[in-house]
């Protein structure tokens, strides 16, 4: 048996960035480059590597320890609390999976529409089938292998949107690397930034990095993430050459009016991709969640976990319902959740009693480490403040005092980082 290689690694973890990159992503990218054209470039490339430092953290857990995140918590925080702890998390982010089903199929849908004018049932049905048909084969190198095509093929549809805009690689470099923040930009920032961290990520790299080493897990993840990221970058200044989005099909025709049928086709190829993709990753992790958190590995029961994610989203799908009030819902759950799992993973990677001394993070890296959680701790605040003020509960948006909860929050931990250093 051959030694695992580069480019396997690499393989395996494309399913982290064919994850994060979703119609959601899509929506806000192009919405980024719409409104504010190269401006928030640097957004992207921030939320990039924040994507990296968090995911390989998780797989670090794993690898270094041996255990999954669910019996390194109960290690860390004893049987009861810990496993309290990942049932809270990890269901959460389960409902999240489901509720966001319905948008992934819908993107995959969206977009062989605009290739083939087929009826949308008909197509919610194929994208169905056929995402039920790769996870029953419970193969992960056959979901790696579809993955890294999906991704390759994102990157085609999106890279030759971006290659029709006229902008120099300096103005692009520039944007990508300097800060700016526009007026009425804050919370594109925040959405960008949360599009790409995403909650179930952090439970993939997790289940999927167990048996690997750390150098090959760092490429693996290094590679795909950024792969992720650059396409991100592409989607957005692919949104430069229009003034506004609200719809794919609008969007359509504007890029037909400038770039042809050319551009109507990479959007179309470009959306697929990225739903189809998310519509298998989303079940794909909820099982691979249920395998940490309630330690199944019975294929029957994981097989009803994916099968029910997918499910749900297939029935909204075709109804053309969608579940505001259940996504809404589920958006301040996963505000809350998010930086509840970032302060698990910086608490897990400090405790010497389940990482191996080479492996526990420097100064640097836990400074780094802080910020994230700074950030995700002022996304998560700020998705569930807009959840409440979409079911009228808050009248208006209180951001000031949301940043002012980050810092508070962020300064315990320093403090708590401190004292686990001394």
């Amino acid at each position: 048996m051959r030694p695992p290689s580069k480019l396997s690694s690499v393989i395996l973890y494309s399913v982290i960035s064919a994850a994060f990159i979703g119609p959601g992503t899509i929506t806000t990218a192009i919405t980024a480059g719409a409104t504010h054209q190269l401006q928030l470039l640097w957004a992207v490339a921030l939320s990039t590597l924040g994507c990296l430092l968090l995911q390989e953290t998780s797989a670090r857990i794993v690898i270094s320890s041996g255990l999954n995140l669910g019996q390194a918590s109960q290690k860390c925080f004893g049987h009861m609390w810990g496993k309290a702890l990942m049932v809270l998390v990890g269901l959460t982010v389960m409902l999240g999976c489901a509720a966001y089903e319905a948008g992934n199929m819908l993107g995959a849908v969206s977009g062989l529409n605009l290739l083939y004018a087929v009826d949308l049932k008909i197509l919610t049905v194929l994208v169905a089938a056929a995402s039920f048909a790769v996870l029953w084969t419970n193969k992960r190198q056959i979901i790696s292998w579809l993955m890294t095509m999906l991704v390759g093929l994102m990157g085609i549809a999106f890279f030759v949107l971006a290659l029709q805009q006229p902008f120099s690689v300096q103005e692009v470099v520039t944007q990508a690397v300097v800060p700016a923040f526009p007026s009425g930009s804050a919370l594109l920032i925040l959405g960008l930034v949360g599009t790409t961290i995403v909650p179930y990520n952090i439970f993939l790299s997790s289940g999927i990095s167990k048996g690997k080493t750390i150098p090959l897990m760092r490429i693996g993840l290094t590679v795909s993430i950024l792969a992720g990221g650059l396409i991100t970058a592409a989607i957005l200044i692919a949104g430069t050459s229009v003034q506004a989005f609200s719809s794919f099909p609008e969007l359509a025709g504007s890029l037909r009016e400038k770039l042809g049928v050319v551009g109507v086709l990479a959007l179309g190829v470009g959306l697929f991709a990225a739903g189809f993709s998310s519509t298998i990753t989303a079940p794909y992790a909820s099982s691979i969640i249920a395998s940490v958190v309630f330690g199944w590995e019975d294929t029957r029961r994981l097989r009803w976990v994916w099968g029910t994610v997918l499910l749900i989203g297939f029935l909204f799908g075709v109804s053309g319902i969608r579940p505001i009030p259940v996504i809404l819902t589920v958006q301040a759950l996963d505000g809350m959740v998010l930086p509840l799992l970032v302060a698990l993973l910086i608490v897990v990677v400090n405790q010497r009693s389940v990482m191996a001394a080479p492996h526990l993070p420097g100064l640097l890296y836990n400074l780094l480490l802080l910020l994230m959680l700074g950030s995700v701790v002022l996304i998560g605040l700020n998705q569930v403040e807009k959840a409440l003020i979409s079911l009228n509960v808050l009248s208006q948006s209180y951001f000031n005092v949301l940043i002012w909860c980050s810092g508070v929050l962020m300064m315990v931990m320093a403090g708590w980082m401190y004292s686990a250093r001394m």
